[in-house]
């Protein structure tokens, strides 16, 4: 499969690049040219002894992509259920559609893809190939029905949003502390809280994560003091100056927190938005984006940053990428349109 992949996007890149015609430029020619290179060619080797060859394209890029299905990696995998698939997302789609029938196109640029490469008796053997992005920003939708890889949502909204959890102890806490932030990370998890990245059907926060409360100045922290005192909505206090409460933590133990659900299903998530949100809801890009397959683990580095695979198809959404409010964690996401006549849009 590997090396199929490889065939394929080798002749794509390289064949307008051999057919092209070539005309030398004079001393004079060179010298009044400036910019930079379109493409680039780095190699590194990673603690685990794997060669990597990368290919990198100066490029910016727009694109709309509408599939009826991306399946990647679909065989019998230990542990796993009979004919499900590493990567399965009915619908695919990228970019999204406005009323009017603009688009609104998923933004990449720096496109490159790789090659993992191990010493096996002395002759190279290739083990991975990815295909990814410097930085990417857009809607990302579909049915996804499982997903191999990482998917790290930062949930970020203020405690008024815990009465969307439809939980007395929740409301009660909603109530107290309106205004003041709250912030959790979710994951791949399997239904018990435990993480899994491993065609995940969920996503939530793992066991032992918490939602983080930061009491919004002197009277929200002398309410959080007293709520945790008393033990209302599963606060637990980490304590500030004075005895008062600097910040307050609800502890996820098996997909609840002090009865909350905290385990969705990621088919529950139709469109995520790709890019770091900003405090005024707007996206910049997001680095880190990737596809890659490999015969083994392979450890894949962006920038100093190392992000461990499994064999088979992965999908890397970085960290930070996906930002939704507690409404959207505890309900799900509406599929944006993705077509002018678009049947998956109500």
């Amino acid at each position: 499969m590997i090396k199929t992949i490889f065939t394929v996007v080798l002749t794509v890149v390289l064949s307008p690049i051999v057919t092209a015609a070539m005309q030398p430029m004079t001393d004079e020619e060179l010298g009044i040219q400036t910019g930079q290179a379109f493409f680039q060619i780095d190699r590194s080797t990673n603690p685990q002894n794997v060669d990597f060859t990368k290919f990198t394209f100066g490029m910016d890029i727009d694109i709309s992509v509408n599939a009826d299905l991306l399946e990647l990696g679909r065989y019998d995998r230990s542990g796993e259920a009979l004919g499900s698939s590493d990567i399965r997302i009915n619908d695919f789609a990228l970019g999204s559609v406005n009323n009017d029938g603009t688009l609104n196109p998923f933004h990449i640029t720096d496109p490159f893809f790789e090659l993992a490469f191990e010493d096996v008796s002395g002759k190279e053997e290739l083990v991975g190939i990815r295909l990814g992005f410097g930085g990417a920003r857009g809607a990302l939708s579909g049915n996804i029905e499982s997903l191999t890889g990482n998917v790290n949502v930062l949930i970020r909204d203020t405690a008024a949003g815990l009465a969307n959890a439809d939980n007395g102890l929740a409301d009660l806490t909603a109530g107290l502390l309106k205004n003041s932030p709250i912030e959790a990370e979710a994951a791949l998890v399997r239904a018990d809280g435990t993480p899994d990245n491993i065609r995940a059907t969920k996503i939530g926060i793992p066991n032992g994560d918490t939602f983080d409360i930061v009491p919004d100045g002197w009277w929200d922290r002398l309410k959080l003091s007293v709520a945790a005192g008393l033990g209302i909505g599963g606060l637990d206090c980490v304590s500030g100056s004075f005895g008062s409460c600097r910040r307050a933590q609800i502890t996820a133990t098996n997909c609840a927190a002090a009865g909350i659900n905290v385990c969705f299903n990621l088919s529950d998530y139709r469109t995520l938005q790709v890019g770091n949100k900003q405090s005024d809801g707007s996206f910049t890009e997001a680095s880190g984006l990737f596809l890659s397959f490999q015969s083994k683990s392979v450890s894949w580095i962006d920038t100093g940053k190392v992000t461990p695979t499994v064999s088979g198809a992965f999908m890397n959404i970085p960290n930070g990428g996906l930002t939704v409010t507690l409404e959207e964690a505890f309900n799900g996401t509406q599929r944006l349109r993705t077509k002018f006549m678009d049947p998956y849009y109500d």
